[in-house]
């Protein structure tokens, strides 16, 4: 008997602990994200300000399509709500799957509509000071959601018993801040590319 009750209060001691290395952790790499992008928007007040010679949006430059942007923004909201209304929820059961495969949906769909946009631009790096910022930041941002998409592949694929995502819920609901903070970079990012050139 008191062999059991101090596997259980062991097995409480880690699950603590998994809370806290996950919290920490989830902001600790959000807060690195964060100098990431402020470095981003530096670049492009900066370029901006500085502008020689017209290089920041040189004549006859085609600028991004707001329709995509504002699609593409949409639907990272829409991902990130749904997971945050997922985590809402137990894991396993149809309140948490729901939601958590509508949020892989979407943003799948997030990555696909960006790279569509991305790759019919009309313009290139080289071709200014804001297509090289647009491109960059545009880009990072992208491939950091698709890491994420894939992340959140993997947490649905792990929910099953005995799974990653089962044994471990800490995790699971700290990825909801990865994609809120993805989100409120897109609104940043809509702002200043689409509204601001």
């Amino acid at each position: 008997m008191a062999a059991e009750t101090r596997y259980s209060a062991a097995e409480a001691a880690l699950a603590a602990l998994d809370v806290r290395i996950a919290s920490v952790g989830m902001w600790l790499f959000l807060a690195a994200n964060a100098f990431y992008y402020a470095a981003w928007y530096f670049a492009f007040f900066y370029l901006k300000a500085l502008n020689n010679n017209g290089a920041w949006m040189i004549s006859g430059l085609t600028r991004p399509s707001r329709a995509y942007g504002t699609i593409v923004l949409l639907l990272a909201l829409v991902s990130a709500g749904a997971y945050a209304l997922a985590t809402r929820a137990p894991v396993r059961t149809l309140l948490w799957r729901l939601p958590a495969v509508a949020a892989l949906v979407v943003g799948l769909g997030v990555v696909l509509f960006q790279a569509y946009e991305m790759w019919h631009l009309g313009f290139g790096l080289t071709q200014g000071g804001f297509p090289s910022v647009f491109v960059g930041l545009t880009g990072s941002w992208v491939v950091e959601w698709a890491a994420a998409t894939f992340w959140l592949a993997t947490i649905i694929s792990q929910a099953r018993v005995g799974g990653d995502t089962i044994l471990r819920a800490a995790p699971v609901a700290a990825f909801a801040n990865l994609l809120g903070f993805l989100a409120v970079v897109g609104i940043l990012n809509w702002i200043l590319l689409y509204f601001l050139p």
